[in-house]
């Protein structure tokens, strides 16, 4: 009889044995290691842990969160490993090896609103100029149609917060490459608005001055 062994993920306890323990704990550390000397390194390990979390419940029972090893076998095939993405050779042999699922969902695009993000998410999500969506709004609106159809979307439509949901509105598979990827692009377009941020201040210093 086995012996059963608990695991805390993100503040998750997941119930397996011991071989399935050992190997879920090997994969997570594997991943620490890899992005512990990289910039940026803990928000993506922190995404890439939640990610696998958001995997490992879809398949268990709410109730006793037991997975066993088919389980963590395949969120590592969903999510590949840190060596598959060192160098794009590699990359691109994950690719040939590994077919990861693509969903797409829709979600409000809160980092591209003009409003509440309905329409820049319908753009995501078509892969449409969001500008489209906002004329048929404005159209609707001075035509008399109802308005509310946008404050429905506005409510019912969740926001696209995490990672995760980012990728999943442009319908990119979440793994680790595109995890790492997308933390990197967003950390980038934050330096680039604070560094135009504090050219406009210091422009506006000088011509005070």
């Amino acid at each position: 009889m086995k012996s059963t062994v608990s695991i805390n993920i993100q503040g998750v306890v997941f119930h397996t044995d011991e071989a399935t323990q050992q190997l879920l704990s090997d994969y997570l550390t594997s991943i620490r290691v890899h992005f512990d000397k990289k910039g940026n390194g803990d928000e993506i390990v922190n995404d890439i842990e939640m990610r696998i979390v958001e995997l490992l419940t879809q398949r268990v029972d709410q109730s006793t969160r037991i997975i066993d090893k088919q389980d963590v076998e395949d969120v590592m095939g969903l999510m590949g490993s840190p060596s598959d993405f060192d160098n794009e050779e590699s990359r691109n042999e994950s690719k040939r090896v590994l077919q990861y699922p693509r969903r797409k969902r829709l979600y409000r695009d809160i980092d591209h609103r003009m409003i509440g993000g309905v329409c820049s998410g319908l753009g995501a999500y078509f892969r449409l100029d969001p500008t489209l969506f906002r004329l048929i709004f404005v159209v609707a609106t001075v035509s008399g149609l109802s308005p509310f159809v946008y404050i429905i979307l506005w409510i019912v439509v969740p926001p696209a917060r995490t990672i995760a949901d980012k990728l999943e509105m442009y319908g990119e598979p979440v793994n680790i490459s595109n995890i790492e990827k997308a933390i990197r692009e967003e950390v980038g377009n934050l330096r680039d608005r604070f560094g135009e941020y504090a050219g406009r201040a210091k422009s506006t210093f000088k011509g005070n001055g």
